[in-house]
């Protein structure tokens, strides 16, 4: 073979080479624009973008924080400035703590809901928590990371309140893990699966007092030695009688924890019964 003829091969190789190499470089783009486009339906499945309010269903005519109209932000039941040391629960006199906390003594340092339990809010958190809902987790994380902001808190890293696989097989996701990785999102904090739930239990609605605590016992444990040092925030979505939160806490401080709050979209407020005339 000639000078020539061994220069057109070679030639005609490097050519064949760099062919492959762009064929391959396209496939990989391909790839990747095809990645991002699925990533992008789940978002949206998980998500999905509107203009419509969360409460309501009226069209938004401009963008807003919480993706609410104004007129639902008005109705919404905000806690107010005086709370509840403990629980955060709104007080109507000025005492310290509400007639739920001044006999209690938490494992957690303190819970804060940037809502109480009523009206709308109980709208929002039904239609997450049964109506599949899942965008809703995005309004109400908004909502609690202003909350968080305003405490005075701090936090390392974040945490929620676990199911059982049996749980959230049941329901398809956990609310209290939606909510939380919104709020971690807007903090810029990590959020950790650091809770497991080992044990089923008994529905919280139905139980009473003494009988929440009872019910929860030895129900959970934590699965992350990166818990130890640090301060955890404990997510979920309503603070009922601190009975979830406690025990959370309680394993969490146990595990090595050196500080646990509380954030809940919303609280409950007590009913105090009226006496006999």
């Amino acid at each position: 073979m000639s000078g020539d003829d061994k220069r057109a091969e070679n030639v005609g190789a490097q050519d064949r080479k760099q062919l492959r190499r762009q064929r391959k470089a396209a496939r990989s783009e391909k790839a990747k624009i095809l990645l991002k486009k699925l990533i992008n339906a789940f978002k949206n499945a998980l998500y999905p973008v509107d203009c419509t309010c969360d409460v309501c269903g009226e069209e938004l005519v401009a963008d807003t924080r919480y993706r609410l109209c104004s007129e639902c932000v008005e109705k919404l039941p905000f806690v107010g400035e005086h709370k509840c040391l403990s629980c955060g629960m709104p007080l109507k006199d000025e005492s310290d703590y509400c007639n739920r906390c001044q006999y209690e003594k938490f494992a957690f340092v303190k819970n804060r809901s940037p809502l109480t339990y009523d009206g709308e809010t109980k709208k929002l958190i039904y239609s997450l928590k049964f109506g599949k809902k899942k965008y809703i987790a995005e309004t109400l994380g908004a909502l609690m990371a202003d909350e968080f902001l305003k405490s005075g808190m701090q936090a390392d890293i974040i945490v929620f309140v676990p199911m059982t696989e049996k749980e959230e097989k049941k329901r398809g996701f956990n609310q209290s893990e939606l909510l939380a990785y919104e709020v971690g999102g807007r903090l810029n904090v990590p959020v950790l699966p650091a809770l497991v739930k080992i044990k089923d239990t008994s529905a919280q609605k139905e139980l009473h007092g003494k009988e929440r605590a009872k019910n929860l016992e030895g129900a959970f444990a934590c699965a992350f030695e990166q818990v130890k040092g640090r301060r955890l925030l404990i997510v979920d979505d309503i603070f009922t009688t601190g009975a979830t939160a406690n025990e959370c806490a309680k394993v969490l401080l146990k595990a090595g924890a050196r500080e646990v709050n509380v954030l809940t979209a919303a609280v409950t407020t007590l009913k105090i019964p009226m006496e006999n005339a």
